[in-house]
């Protein structure tokens, strides 16, 4: 297949790569990529870990930029690091990535230097490389736990005596804090290569001088002799493997069976087609797989198929199921027979019907986007296109081929299509279980015969239950509308509808086939007594397990074939609802999908007992999570227990009660007019008004709004409160500061504090990341009740060793109180505006900002069109009104420190094979 025509490739003399692609969306925007084929499997015995840490070096100095200065640079122009700003290592690759401006000059020029320093000018200096151990320790401190202890035997099964196995890339702390630096400056000069290296530019630009700019920056790197990269093949076995791990910090029972064969390659039209098969498969499987979940007594909670990578030479076909605790045998045996099935029968022409019509939808709909697409993607797309040889022909070249190929790929075709790939050789079987009494130890042999039994048995052809009716075979008479106003300003139109539901209309451009909606309720799970709050929060979880109208979930997935609409209704502490989606063709369907939801959801036992059966499930063994314990009781402190912010533990499940939900749900949505709708996207008000007559001004509806939240009274302790809470196997411990910070929800107040948050955040970043190295990420973060006034909280949560976790909190508390006591640089408070100003520039053209802007200034009963005012807001941010925010939010004699640190007794892992 052809390159797409709209982007430019070429290679330096010294054998670099380039792509370049213009895209305007999100205007005003680059992505720039630097994609280097070295990763940790080129690492010798001796340097295991350092291409992580070589990735991180990129960030402290380099030919251009001393150490701290290029994030610095790059936060000064709006960039945010995480986001904007990031790197990964994978065992075959490392990738470099910014999100730069290109409206302002220079900009772009010193992003390429960025990516150019990455190649070739990374400064290794003895005192940076020392500094960064302890960050890159701290990373993989944070990575530990009964996962990483269960990986050992599953890595083993599925690489066998590949190096793959040895050259995990987060690397090993005991060689991490010795290597020499000499050993990290030779991966570099080794591995770093142009011949080896993309750079990858996407943007609102011109793309003959990105190329000027690239070919300016990049020449310079050395040209060097050919040399092939060394190939680290995964071997293939005739036999199949079988491995059980078990943790008691597992949080749940899984079985997976991974198919491997060697890796296909996706260059040509008939490679395409075969990815097309694949997909087709999936979809299929999977689909069986959610129908059989939802019997009674099924053997497995959820299942699914995909594909995978090992290496790169091996490719996967992975089935995977979750099962209840003591469920492996039960389930591997219902995914055998399940392979059986199709072995012996393939598929159906219902189900392959349906799996064509979503392709369709979903090609029409990239197709249709296409002048909209978003660079990130394009960004992405590229970077395989070097990585792994990706075709990328564009969208039209696409669909072009899916008309062509996919109307004629057969039932016949496509189930022995699947056969190729569910052979009894090169097979792994992995399993995991928590290890605590009360569940049987499961062993090699007993996988081996679950596994026997499953393939070896007679089994009928798949039956599949066709709907076979429409989504609603009869039209609800329709309503109208009795008032209609508009904001000029910013676009938007409110239609009163005759039932009393309000909705506001914002037409965009920003898509050409998007509608994005949600109406809301005040009140929640706020109007539930104590006793009855978790019916209450669970009501519309239950609703969504039953489906709506006389339709399954399954149903509907059948019924809604080869349309794109989407409805879920929602219930948060104090407001309650239902949030969806649609392109403009399938609009009509989302909104019967809302209808139905408002008068006729499912009363179906079955699904409050598989509702159950999912909660026990992943709630089996939370106690043992470390996670989950320390975030319980950092809640618990805070609120002073308070009913609504409690977890729900395994004994509650006794006590939830299927009627009292089904009432909940049914009260809060008996009255339409307590509600207000938002749509955005790609649709005229002359458009929609007919659709929002039919299906809104028609529902049950008193008239008027009666709905109101509770306030629920939720209380911050008085004073000064200090826990360590005991949990977890490994030597890392979380921390978590977590203040009184009531703003009243007034917005400027709320505001100054968010910028105040982020400022010290970086501040915080800098001193216990960039000069202590005691830890990989700190975060700020404020959060509040809204729209119920009165409770507000802000946080500051960094993970790091036991013995650091107390010295560290000092540091924060004194670096707080440098910034109560001096208050923010005039140099902070321009990074915050700029960043906060530079996000506004790309969100404002997005429609899912604009639906949650409407909503929540309508929730909090602000003017709207200060929707537009918001760079002016930003522009009110200065160091006395910031300073006075950090003063008054982050008192010192009201907040709690929670720390989690392991328990004495550490036991080990089990693992057999």
């Amino acid at each position: 297949m052809t390159l797409d025509p709209a982007v430019r490739k070429g290679t330096l003399s010294n054998g670099l790569t380039f792509l370049i692609r213009r895209n305007a969306q999100p205007e005003k925007r680059a992505f720039l990529r630097l994609a280097v084929k070295a990763g940790s499997i080129d690492e010798a015995d001796d340097q295991r870990g350092l291409a992580h840490l070589l990735e991180h070096m990129a960030f402290n100095g380099s030919t251009h930029f001393k150490s701290g200065e290029l994030v610095s640079y790059l936060e000064s122009i709006g960039s945010r690091f995480g986001p904007d700003i990031n790197a990964y290592t994978s065992f075959d690759e490392t990738v470099y990535m910014l999100e730069v401006p290109t409206d302002r000059e220079g900009i772009m020029t010193r992003g390429l230097e960025a990516l150019s320093d990455f190649a070739g000018g990374i400064a290794l200096e003895t005192s940076e490389i020392d500094r960064e151990r302890g960050v890159v320790i701290e990373e993989w401190r944070g990575s530990q736990g009964a996962g990483s202890r269960m990986q050992g035997p599953q890595m083993e099964a599925l690489y066998g005596e590949s190096r793959y196995v040895d050259r995990m890339p987060i690397g090993l702390p005991e060689q991490l804090k010795q290597v020499p630096t000499e050993r990290v400056r030779d991966f570099y000069r080794d591995f770093y290569r142009a011949d080896r290296m993309a750079v990858i530019a996407v943007g609102d630009f011109d793309p003959a001088a990105i190329e000027a700019q690239i070919r300016t920056q990049f020449s310079g790197l050395p040209t060097r002799p050919p040399v092939p990269r060394t190939e680290y093949p995964v071997p293939p076995h005739q036999d199949t493997r079988y491995v059980v791990v078990s943790d008691r910090e597992a949080q749940g029972s899984s079985v997976s069976i991974i198919h491997k064969g060697p890796a296909e390659d996706y260059l040509t039209v008939g490679d395409y087609r075969r990815s097309m098969m694949r997909g087709l498969v999936q979809d299929m499987v999977n689909g069986r797989f959610a129908e059989i979940a939802r019997r009674p007594g099924a053997s497995f909670l959820r299942a699914s198929v995909g594909g995978d990578t090992l290496g790169q030479d091996v490719e996967s076909f992975n089935v995977s199921a979750r099962v209840s605790d003591g469920g492996i045998t039960k389930g591997l045996e219902a995914l055998g027979q399940e392979i059986a099935r199709l072995r012996q029968h393939g598929f159906g022409e219902a189900e392959l019907d349906r799996a064509k019509r979503d392709v369709v939808a979903s090609y029409e709909r990239a197709y249709n986007e296409r002048d909209k697409s978003q660079s990130s993607g394009h960004a992405s797309e590229l970077l395989r296109h070097f990585l792994t040889g990706e075709s990328v022909p564009g969208i039209a070249d696409e669909l072009a081929l899916m008309r062509r190929f996919l109307p004629a790929i057969t039932v016949a075709e496509v189930s022995a299509f699947a056969r190729e790939f569910l052979d009894e050789d090169n097979r792994v079987v992995l399993a995991s279980t928590p290890e605590k009494e009360g569940i049987a130890v499961v062993t090699e042999a007993g996988l081996r015969e679950a596994l026997r039994m499953g393939s070896s048995t007679a089994v009928e052809a798949w039956r599949d239950e066709v709907a076979g009716r429409e989504l609603m075979a009869t039209r609800p008479t329709p309503g109208s509308v009795r008032a209609r106003r508009e904001i000029a300003e910013i676009g938007v139109t409110v239609l009163t509808l005759s039932n009393g539901v309000e909705v506001w209309l914002k037409p965009t451009d920003f898509r050409n086939d998007q509608v994005a909606f949600t109406g809301y309720a005040r009140g929640g799970a706020s109007l539930a007594l104590p006793a009855e709050f978790l019916d209450a929060s669970l009501s519309t979880t239950l609703v969504s397990v039953s489906g709506v109208g006389g339709f399954s979930p399954i149903d509907l997935g059948k019924v809604m074939a080869g349309h794109i609409a989407s409805a879920s209704p929602y219930m948060s502490n104090y407001t309650h609802g239902i949030s969806g989606g649609a392109t403009p063709r399938d609009l009509e369907a989302a909104l019967q999908l809302v209808y139905l939801h408002f008068t006729a959801p499912n009363d179906d036992p079955a699904a409050f007992d598989l509702m159950k059966s999912r909660m026990a499930a992943s709630l089996a063994n939370q106690t043992e999570n470390p996670g989950a314990v320390f975030g319980e009781r950092v809640r618990s402190m805070a609120t002073m227990d308070h009913y609504s912010t409690r977890s729900m533990h395994t004994e509650d499940l006794g006590r939830i009660n299927e009627a009292r939900m089904r009432g909940y749900y049914a009260a809060r949505f008996k009255n339409a007019a307590d509600f207000t709708f938002f749509f955005v996207g790609a649709f005229t008000v002359e458009q929609v008004t007919p659709l929002l007559t039919t299906y809104l001004a028609s529902l049950p509806s008193t008239g008027k709004a009666e709905s109101q939240g509770r306030d629920m009274d939720l209380r911050f302790p008085a004073m000064v409160l200090r826990e360590t809470v005991r949990k977890g196997q490994e030597p890392r411990s979380q921390t978590a500061i977590m203040f009184f910070s009531n703003t009243g929800l007034d917005e400027m107040e709320t505001h100054r504090l968010r910028a105040a948050t982020s400022i010290l955040q970086t501040r915080l970043r800098d001193v216990l990341r960039e000069e202590l190295g005691g830890t990989y990420s700190v975060g700020v973060g404020y959060s509040d009740t809204s729209p119920q006034a009165g409770y507000g909280t802000t946080t500051v949560q960094f993970g790091s060793s036991p013995e650091n976790a107390d010295r560290l909190a000092r540091v924060v508390m004194e670096e707080l109180e440098k910034l109560r006591q001096e208050g923010p640089t005039d140099t902070d408070v321009q990074v915050v505006k700029e960043t906060e100003k530079r996000e506004l520039e790309t969100s404002i053209r997005q429609n899912g900002y604009w639906l949650n802007s409407l909503q929540t200034m309508h929730l909090l009963e602000r003017d709207p069109r200060r929707i537009l005012q918001r760079v002016e807001r930003a522009e009110s941010l200065t160091k006395d009104n910031i300073h006075a925010a950090l003063r008054k939010y982050f008192p010192q004699d009201r907040y709690t420190v929670v720390t989690l640190m392991p328990e004495a007794e550490v036991a080990k892992p089990i693992a057999a094979r």
